[in-house]
């Protein structure tokens, strides 16, 4: 076999088991969307089938229109918008001036962002409740709100710090002799240069506090507060029975944000990671 020919074959293994891969993991996300148009008769079935008999949106329309979910969801967008707001602001400015400043103690704060990412965030539960239930922000969005962006924050000031790295000075050099600021060379050329890389950590900073569940579980008090994720956890309580159709819907219906985001933003999330976040 010719060197061309073991070549052609590794990249025919390669690609087998990628699809293999992909298969797996999308198996339970068909079987979940699948789950979502039976009755509830047909999900508990002997036999499970893949397709429904019937599809059927009684599931997505009763846990919309019935209960409080539809509160979950606007909830979770609330707190997961304002958390990668925040988190893109700070993380901008942050980022911007420890990639472009000298000052004392840079180096420490670099590596101080790093290292904070390490420790469980389950080690701040108990704190950071204590410290809420004193300010008197237990059940409000804003507790949850300043939870998230205290773990979001170091991961995205230090990935877009390292995609400010990749902008050569000399542009900034070349718009200060023509009389341009700091804010002015920050929003006019360096933001736009650095899109990829702020939709990367908008995107982390958003994901993070939608799929978050213990914090909202512990702040979150009422049903009026509650983000969809503790509410479908929830759903499994209710009337003594587990409603696995209506739960199959609301988690549908959970990952239609991170999907469309997703979709629309792919290709300045593949140029941030593959860009901003390996340059020292």
């Amino acid at each position: 076999m010719t060197r061309a020919q073991k070549r052609q074959c590794s990249r025919v293994g390669l690609t087998i088991l990628i699809l293999v891969l992909t298969l797996i993991l999308i198996l339970p996300f068909l079987w979940m969307i699948s789950t979502s148009f039976k009755e509830a008769d047909e999900v508990f079935q002997e036999i499970p089938k893949w397709l429904p008999r019937k599809f059927s949106f009684r599931n997505y329309w009763e846990i919309w229109n019935r209960g409080y979910f539809k509160t979950y969801f606007v909830n979770s967008l609330l707190v997961s918008f304002a958390t990668m707001g925040i988190s893109l602001i700070v993380a901008m400015f942050a980022g911007y001036g420890i990639s472009r400043f000298r000052f004392r103690g840079r180096t420490f704060f670099s590596v101080t962002l790093i290292v904070v990412q390490m420790f469980p965030s389950m080690l701040l539960l108990i704190p950071m409740y204590l410290i809420m239930s004193k300010m008197g922000l237990l059940d409000t969005h804003l507790s949850m709100v300043i939870a998230y962006t205290t773990f979001a924050m170091p991961f995205c000031t230090w990935m877009i710090k390292g995609y400010f790295d990749t902008i050569p000075v000399s542009l900034e050099e070349a718009a200060r002799i023509d009389g341009c600021g700091r804010l002015r060379i920050l929003f006019q050329i360096i933001m736009p240069l650095a899109a990829p890389g702020i939709v990367t950590v908008a995107m982390f900073a958003f994901i993070l506090s939608w799929q978050e569940y213990m914090y909202a579980l512990t702040f979150a008090r009422t049903e009026g507060m509650r983000t969809i994720t503790v509410g479908i956890a929830l759903m499994q309580g209710q009337h003594g029975s587990v409603n696995w159709g209506q739960i199959m819907a609301g988690s549908v219906l959970a990952c239609i944000p991170g999907l469309t985001l997703f979709t629309y933003l792919e290709k300045y999330l593949v140029q941030g990671f593959t860009m901003g976040a390996i340059k020292e």
